[in-house]
This record gives C-alpha cells, sequence and structure tokens, in this order.
C-alpha cells in the first residue's frame, strides 16, 4: 500500500476562487446541527445550504434513469489512488458517507467559501481517522477508505477518510402546514391526489452525521497540530461497498454534494451531531 503525504490528496483553497461560482439547482440540502437547549432538550440549528456537484447532478441522473453516463469526473479513489479498477454498477452506488474538510472559510469568521459545481471532492479533505492500530470499539466499522499517511517525524499511520453515517438514511414527505416556517410539517403517511389542502408539499431524505471526540481531531494530534483543529467543509459521497482482502471498504466513490461554513473547533474532545436534509421537492 502506497504511503503519502496527506498534503498530497488536498485541493489548495486558491483552486476554489473566485468566489463567484455557479449554484447548484439539482437539490436543495440543508446541514443542520443538533444541539441542547437550557432544559436539555434536543434542538437544531440551520448551519448552511448545500451545493450538488457535477458528479452528485450525473449520478442522481444515472439512478433515475439506471443508464451509466458517457462522463463522470474522476472519483475519490482515483484522487487518493486507493481501491481502483472495480466495474461500475449505478444501482448499487448510493449515498452512502460523508468526509470532512479544511478548505472551505478562511479563519476569519464570516469569510465562508462558495463551493463550487465543478469540484470532485471536498476542499482540503481531512482523514476521518488516524490511528497506530486497528479501529476497536464504536464506530470502527464506520470508517471508510483506508490507506496510511506519513507524519512530519516520518512515522507511517493508518487513516480513514471517509465515515458512514451513524444510522440509515430516512426518506420523509411532509405538508407545509406548520405555524413557524422553521419547524416541520404534519408528515404524509397516504395518497394525496385527491386532498383538497392548499398548503405546500416537500419531499427529502436525511441523514445523520455524528462525529465522535477523536474525529478528525486524531489527524491534527498526529501531525503535532492539535491547537488548529477545525474543519469548516462537509460533503456527502457515493460509492459501493466491498470486500477488500480481509476488510470491507468502497470503490467508485464520488462526490454528491458539499456545504461550506465557519470554522468548527476541535482543539478540545467533543462530539458533534449534524442532521442533513437533501431535498427533491420543497
Amino acid at each position: 500500500m502506497e504511503v503519502r503525504n496527506i498534503n498530497d490528496c488536498m485541493i489548495p483553497i486558491d483552486k476554489l476562487m473566485p468566489k463567484q461560482n455557479q449554484k447548484s439547482k439539482l437539490a436543495r440540502g440543508v446541514l443542520y446541527r443538533e444541539d441542547r437547549d437550557q432544559y436539555g432538550r434536543k434542538i437544531f440549528h440551520k448551519v448552511a445550504e448545500n451545493t450538488v456537484v457535477l458528479g452528485g447532478a450525473i449520478a442522481a441522473l444515472e439512478r433515475l434513469t439506471n443508464k451509466t453516463a458517457s462522463f463522470r469526473p474522476n472519483t475519490l479513489n482515483q484522487i487518493l489512488n486507493l481501491n481502483t479498477g472495480y466495474d461500475y454498477h449505478v444501482t448499487s452506488t448510493p449515498i452512502a458517507l460523508f468526509g470532512c474538510g479544511v478548505g472551505g472559510a478562511s479563519m476569519t469568521f464570516g469569510d465562508v467559501y462558495d463551493p463550487s459545481v465543478k469540484q470532485n471532492n471536498v476542499a482540503s479533505l481531512l482523514p476521518m481517522m488516524v490511528s497506530e492500530n486497528e479501529l476497536t470499539g464504536v464506530d470502527a466499522a464506520k470508517y471508510m477508505m483506508r490507506t496510511t499517511v506519513s507524519t512530519p517525524g516520518g512515522t507511517n499511520l493508518n487513516c480513514w477518510y471517509l465515515k458512514e453515517f451513524d444510522i440509515d438514511p430516512v426518506i420523509t414527505s411532509l405538508w407545509k402546514d406548520a405555524a413557524d416556517e422553521d419547524d416541520d410539517g404534519t408528515e404524509i403517511t397516504e395518497d394525496i391526489s385527491e386532498s383538497t389542502s392548499e398548503n405546500g408539499v416537500e419531499s427529502f431524505a436525511q441523514f445523520k452525521l455524528v462525529l465522535r471526540d477523536d474525529d478528525v481531531r486524531s489527524y491534527y494530534k498526529a501531525m503535532g497540530t492539535l491547537p488548529q483543529a477545525r474543519f469548516n467543509s462537509i460533503g456527502l459521497y457515493v460509492g459501493e461497498k466491498v470486500t477488500i482482502g480481509t476488510y470491507e471498504d468502497y470503490v467508485n466513490v464520488s462526490l454528491f454534494s458539499v456545504v461550506n461554513f465557519n470554522n468548527e473547533a476541535l482543539a478540545e474532545r467533543k462530539e458533534v451531531t449534524y442532521m442533513y436534509r437533501v431535498y427533491s421537492l420543497i
């Protein structure tokens, strides 16, 4: 297995400039952060909206038509030279993974870069987990895109770039009948073709993204840069899960969408949970 320096796999921030990029119209996605109010009740704060990239648009059309496109952008496997050479199966590559990057914003609060529809990866993609040993415990089986990286001191470490979702995604359709537009409406559970309601409807897939206290942070710790630990971009990836040798991993992994936001600091240990909704009707 090839050992590479982490910087070799990053998209430089200046490659995303200028900020005036085409806006994605395919599917609206919204990232929410899970928090708790003063009474301990679960609440969600909107973080930002997403951009569906060219690869994501092509992937959606392939699944709708069950046909393979004549062109597809480079996969993450090709970018990392990892698990390449596998046949591509349209029906076996759902949105299955997420990854975090540090190229979505500057160090100045509010200076968030617009994603580009031309992206084929999260800007400055960070390893989700870095470890000297095999992973054990909570979420051990969820880390994917396994390879190795070299620390500044020349130590070779295992790393996993992406992670599976905490639970399977859920598809939901709602009436837009909530008193507050930020609240969810009534769930649609039966045919509405004869309904007399004048309320709008929305339909979305919801993904739960959980970052444990060592996710991403383990990379900065291994590199000796823990005070700088942060991320400011999250991407959803499609891919096919296969058995590679003695473990499972993903092939034909492509970026579907990306959302950039202000820096989330990780110098102190903490767990962060997001809900990522991808709307097909809104």
